[in-house]
């Protein structure tokens, strides 16, 4: 990347004209040793890794050497905005938290109310909600009305690659998710049996209690520290009094690698997510670099490492940004692109936080597009939160998401939506995400163009991206409308 950079004439983006911002790293793999032990009326034994549980985090924070009782929390929310916590009354500092997966079902009208998960179903949010009133692990329960959940061999894979964290982030702790037949044995004795939970979870509400259980982790790791490495390349501004502000365009450059072989395949190449994206973003910066008119503001190309594995290397870049932060106005993210047709409209995530959201929607007219709102069946609360624009917008950075919606131009829009089902069932985060699945090339330089001319719109624009009243981000008025 660094050499494609250099190769169309675009300087490095880091102090002293270097193309790599050092990403230090902390790996981490269980060993089939490690051992969960489970005390409860009706068993008193180890679980197996891999069989009974498997484990979010890694490494020796995570040990838990004497038995520790377990509180069951429900869906172990904490939301005062939503007027839920499912805490109140219980004790757990000192003790394990049992929660089922997923979150309560919200009454109509309710902010997080319209079916799709929020940051509260995340077993990291849970993790960490837990960790703030005391508790010094998390145990998670597959949801029988979450079917992602109940796959133990998809999880198993998941679970197969190497556990990810920046060294300064959150504290790790023990966090595991259990399989269903151990947690019936979690429960027993308890005053609620797994099923009668499962009762509970059909109509999203829970009770919390304290379990008759208790549990003992000793784990053994394989662990490394490492530096993994942000790409990052700068076209200067021509205009004088705004080439010190910057425009950011981002993809990550890192996929899963090698895992669980399926059919025969163990390398997870990510040619959609995110080959396709880095090369729009190399493609955007050489078209910049070889126009004879050049952005007015600064652009800024960064291409990530880490997404896979909780946006490390955006929170990393956020964290230690290679200029001012407060210099940069706006960024463009771009997480794969259109394989399947050309498009007649867009659909801009993120842009309704944002001014940005206005200025895509006047580069699209430019182009003879529609915006559309996210397809109800894609709709959910924390699409927004499921790449890197999160993390930069959680640093006052206002960014935008583009994608291409389902109104195609040679298929029709039911055949574009099958394929786009079709596609995160059968190739999303899987060997088969490659050159061999059959591209279209003319969708892919379209959905290019279209990021290449809001990047530039955005560059050239007197005022800066600002954050519309309402906006879960931007708090401190980091980008306040203000002209440079």
């Amino acid at each position: 990347m660094a050499g494609q950079l250099a190769a169309a004439g675009v300087a490095g983006g880091v102090a002293g004209g270097g193309y790599l911002q050092a990403v230090p790293m902390h790996g981490s793999r269980p060993l089939p040793e490690s051992e969960l032990l489970l005390i409860s009326p009706c068993h008193s034994g180890p679980l197996s890794l891999g069989e009974d549980f498997l484990l979010f985090t890694s490494g020796d924070a995570t040990l838990l050497p004497q038995p520790v009782e377990v509180v069951f929390a429900g869906y172990g929310v904490v939301a005062p905005e939503l007027g839920e916590d499912e805490y109140a009354g219980l004790k757990v500092r000192g003790k394990v938290v049992a929660v089922m997966a997923g979150e309560p079902r919200r009454r109509p009208g309710a902010k997080a109310a319209g079916g799709g998960p929020t940051l509260y179903a995340a077993p990291e949010t849970k993790r960490r909600i837990a960790l703030s009133r005391g508790a010094v692990g998390l145990v998670v329960i597959p949801s029988l009305r979450e079917p992602i959940w109940r796959d133990w061999a998809g999880r198993r894979r998941e679970f197969a690659f190497e556990h990810v964290v920046l060294p300064y982030g959150v504290t790790q702790s023990f966090a595991a998710l259990v399989h269903r037949s151990a947690a019936a044995k979690l429960f027993c004795g308890s005053p609620y049996s797994l099923e009668a939970l499962d009762e509970g979870d059909s109509s999203g509400r829970l009770p919390t209690f304290a379990t008759r259980a208790q549990l003992r982790f000793r784990g053994a790791f394989a662990e490394r520290d490492f530096v993994a490495h942000n790409v990052t390349g700068v076209i200067r501004g021509s205009d004088p009094a705004l080439a010190d502000t910057y425009v950011l365009v981002t993809a990550h450059h890192d996929h899963l690698g090698e895992g669980p072989p399926l059919n025969g395949d163990g390398i997870y190449n990510g040619v959609v997510d995110n080959a396709l994206g880095v090369a729009a973003v190399l493609e955007v910066m050489r078209v910049l670099a070889a126009s004879e008119v050049k952005p007015r503001r600064s652009v800024l190309a960064v291409f990530f490492t880490g997404e896979e594995k909780g946006l490390l290397g955006s929170t990393y870049f956020v964290d230690h940004p290679v200029v001012p932060r407060r210099a940069i106005v706006g960024a463009v993210n771009v997480d794969g692109l259109a394989h399947f047709d050309t498009f007649k409209d867009i659909v801009v995530l993120g842009g309704e936080w944002s001014t940005l959201g206005e200025m895509a929607a006047r580069v699209a007219a430019s182009l003879g597009l529609e915006v559309s709102p996210v397809p109800p069946a894609f709709a959910r609360p924390d699409l927004y939160a499921l790449s890197d624009q999160i993390a930069l917008a959680q640093g006052g950075i206002p960014t935008v998401l583009i994608n291409e919606g389902f109104k195609v131009c040679n298929r029709r829009p039911e055949e574009a939506f099958a394929h786009a089902v079709g596609w995160g069932q059968t190739r999303y985060h899987t060997p088969f995400d490659d050159l061999a699945q059959g591209l279209n090339w003319d969708a892919a330089t379209q959905h290019a163009e279209v990021i290449l001319a809001l990047v530039r719109y955005i560059a050239n624009q007197e005022t800066s991206p600002t954050w519309l009243p309402g906006s879960p981000f931007g708090m401190g008025g980091a980008h306040g409308g203000r002209r440079h």
